[in-house]
Formats: C-alpha cells, structure tokens, sequence
C-alpha cells in the first residue's frame, strides 16, 4: 500500500554542496574502501586459490608423461647388466633409461564429480567475495552518514552560538538603556558557555566519525578532512513488509548463494567418497633402455684370400671294432675374430624394450575407510545445509529489523520536522518577547534550548533515516546511486 514513505536517493552533488577542496564524496570512499580492505584481498586470493584447484583437477582427466635416468658404479665382482655376465675386479659404469606414462581410464567417476565440485568452490567463493564486498559497502555507508550528521550537529551548535552571542549584543544595550535587568545578560553568558562546550563535544564526535570513516577505508585518519553532502531527494515508495523484502532478497543475496552452492558441492563430496566402491582401470605404457661400460660385441675377422687348412685327427671303428685313424683338412676361410666394446647409442637400441599395461583393480575390503568417507561426507551435506538454514534465518531476522528500524526512523523523521517547525514559531515568539522585557530568561533560554535540541535530533534522525532506507533497497536489490 502508498503510505507517504520517504525515499532517499543521491545524486549528483548540487551547486554550493560539498565543492570544497579535498571533501570525499561517498563513491570515493566506498571505492578507496574495496581497494585497500585486507579481506578483499583475502577471498581475492582464495579464488585464485579455488581456480588452480580447478585447473588440476582438469588436467587429472589427460595422460602423465615422466623419464627418469639413474648411474650406477660398481667394484670388484659385479654383474653386467649388458648380458647378466659375472665381472670379476673391474669397474662397471651403468645406466637404466626410461620413459613412461599412466592414464587413468576409469575410477568411479572421481574425476568427473571432483572437477563439478571445484567449479562449485570456485562460485563460492566468488560469492564470498560479494558478500565481503556488500558488508565494507554499507559499512561505509553507515560511516559516511555518520560524519554528516555529526557535522549536521557542529554547524547546528555553532549557529546556536552565534545566536546566543548576538542575543548578548542586544541584551548589553537594552541592559544599558534600562529596559531589561542585568540578571537577563547573566543568563545569556552562562548559555554561550554552555553552547561553546557543545561545539567542543560537537567538534569531538565529528572527528570519531571520520576516525571510523578512515578505517572503514583503511587509511590516514589525518586524510579525511571533509565529506561531500549528497544532494538528497524525498518522495513515495510503496511501503514493504518483511515478508516481501525476504522473498525479494533471499534469492539474490550472495551469503544465500555462497551457503547453497557450499550445499551443493558438500553432494559432490558424497558422490566422490562412492567412487571408492567401484573399480578403477588404470593405463600404462613405457619405454626402457641400458647401458653397461663393459658391454661387448664379437666382430668376425676378415676373409682370407688363401684358405687355411687345419687337420682334425680323429678316429673311426671298421667293422671288426678295430680304431683306424683319420686326419681331415677343415678349411678355415675367415680370420681370427675380436671382440669390441660397445657405445651408447648401439646399446640404446639394442637394449631397448617396449611395453603397455591395463591395471584393474577391484576393492574388496579396505577397512571400511569407503563407508567412513561416505558418512563424513553427509555429514558434511548437513553442515552444509544448516548453514544454509542459519544464514537464511540471519537474513530473515535482519530485514525484519530493518524494516521495523526503517518504520521507526521515517515515523522519528516526520515527527521532528512538525515539532521543529512548532518550536520555530515558538521561538521567534519568544525571542520578541524576550526583547520586550515581557519574558524572564529561563524561559526565553527553554524555549532556545528545546529548538537546538530539536534541530540536532532532526540531523541525527534525517541520516539514521538515511541508513535504514539505503539498507531496505540494498535487500531489495536497488542500485544505491552514489555520487
């Protein structure tokens, strides 16, 4: 329903506001604020973190490829990983070469569900950023409203001193005309004193403000000399229930999002601790080689122009059993051979074997550590899901707070503005009769005194208002347009 509800919006600052040197507008803080909080930086860093998770995990889906090499020296009685010969009181320089690779083909879909969950941690935390982001925002927000309130009440008390001072002027010379007591300028001394120790306490609340402005940006206090004054604009806005500002702003709230995406990927978990059930088919294939510095090849020797004849004596039996012997030529047409050793790359090749192999392993029994990871999984689905619960639940507890602070404050507001508008009138009132010698100075300075406090309660009121507007169309998902 249309209930007169008052809507601030900023805009751009008008002519005559915040134009001062060095003045901070609100966007310029808001900025400088995510630029230099150290928990931006921080979920910044866990995403980057997240995404490298991410990349591995893709990368698990492809094929690794390793080499490896190894020296070996051996003394004294060895054996020669050439040909497996027994070398005895030498020096055996060895190495074994390889080249290898492993791929996982099948592991329960552990890879599929690990890299759907990574993505999910990656949204999450992306969503943790957001929720950083919006809590420094209002944080400055609130701060920033503070500072101009706090001014809003220093320039307040500073026009009641002057005021006061020349209440004073003109009380001195009716004093010395006679027509009023000197008691009445006893009076207006004592309330300047009073409204200069208000400036004081003014002065000093206005620079915690911006203390606390500073360190919602998180630099030198020394810095924040002024802020710029939105201009701001009042008019309708349908007022909202609780209820309706919840449905709008659960959906879209990123502490909501982070906590469900946080439940989803707590379901990955569950999935990947089942993948221990089933069986797992693993791929290999690889390359292998030698080499022995005692290794050694026979070499023929060269063709004789002039064969040689070598006699082989022998004996033969006739058939009475008597041993005749017998002399045969044997003819030798190639030379003595030798013996050399071989160089790397021929043992490189000589040595070299190939293989692949399919491993498949099934699990039987492993101690129930399948089970066990299977019941901390859901356990953690349910912390999951109760902090899902929890943070709708803050959420739900927040807007109505907000809404009931923001009716409150609106309510505040409008009433301030009547009185103000009252005390006015009464005052101008008073002050002529107070001129007149018709009122006595207690009066006079109650009827001061209820205006000031009126007029500082409406700064104080006009920006609470300020913040808890701002905050229900923050739920309800309206672009807060700062200057």
């Amino acid at each position: 329903m249309k209930n007169g509800i008052l809507c601030l919006v900023f805009l751009i600052p008008v002519a005559g506001f915040g134009q001062s040197t060095g003045a901070l507008t609100l966007r310029k803080c808001i900025e400088t604020a995510l630029s230099n909080n150290i928990t931006m930086k921080q979920t910044e860093a866990t995403i980057a973190s997240s995404k490298i998770n991410l990349e591995q995990s893709k990368m698990n889906r492809y094929p690794n490829l390793n080499a490896a090499a190894s020296q070996s020296i051996n003394f004294g009685r060895s054996v020669n990983p050439y040909d497996n010969t027994v070398v005895a009181n030498q020096q055996v320089n060895s190495n074994n070469l390889s080249l290898s690779s492993s791929l996982n083909v099948f592991s329960g879909f552990q890879n599929r569900n690990t890299i759907q969950q990574r993505q999910l941690n990656v949204k999450a935390s992306e969503e943790d950023k957001m929720t950083t982001r919006n809590n420094i925002v209002l944080g400055v927000v609130e701060a920033f409203a503070g500072v101009l309130s706090n001014k809003a009440i220093l320039k307040s008390s500073q026009a009641q001193f002057e005021s006061t001072k020349a209440q004073i002027d003109r009380t001195e010379k009716l004093v010395q005309a006679g027509r009023l007591p000197s008691t009445n300028l006893f009076d207006l001394n004592a309330q300047l004193a009073t409204e200069e120790t208000n400036i004081v306490l003014a002065e000093n609340n206005l620079e915690i403000s911006k203390l606390s402005l500073a360190q919602w940006m998180q630099v030198d206090p020394s810095s924040v000399t002024d802020v710029e004054e939105p201009a701001i604009t009042v008019g309708e806005a349908d007022e909202k229930q609780a209820a309706e500002v919840y449905a709008v702003a659960e959906p879209n709230q990123p502490q909501i999002q982070a906590a469900r995406t946080r439940v989803m990927s707590a379901e990955k978990g569950i999935e990947i601790a089942k993948s221990g059930y089933y069986p797992s088919l693993n791929f290999q294939a690889g390359l292998f080689t030698n080499y022995s510095s005692v290794a050694q090849k026979y070499v023929a020797g060269a063709t004789l122009e002039t064969p040689l004849l070598t006699p082989l004596p022998f004996l033969v039996q006739d058939l009475n059993g008597n041993s005749i012997p017998v002399v045969v030529n044997q003819v030798t047409n190639v030379g003595p051979g030798r013996t050399e050793d071989l160089n790397f790359g021929d043992q490189f090749s000589n040595n070299l074997r190939k293989g692949f192999s399919f491993n498949l392993n099934i699990p039987i029994f492993n101690n129930m550590q399948n089970r066990y990871a299977i019941e901390s999984a859901k356990i953690n689905r349910l912390n999951a899901q109760l902090q899902l619960d929890q943070q709708k639940n803050n959420l739900r507890q927040t807007i109505e707070t907000a809404v009931t602070n923001e009716k409150a404050a609106r309510k505040r507001l409008q009433a301030i503005e009547k009185q103000i508008k009252a005390l006015e009138e009464s005052f101008r009132s008073s002050e002529q009769r107070f001129n007149l010698g018709v009122m006595n100075p207690v009066d006079f300075l109650m009827a001061k005194n209820n205006l000031a406090k009126a007029q500082n309660d409406q700064a104080r009121f006009r920006y609470d208002f300020f913040i808890r507007r701002a905050l229900l169309d923050f739920y309800l998902g309206k672009e807060l347009n700062f200057n």
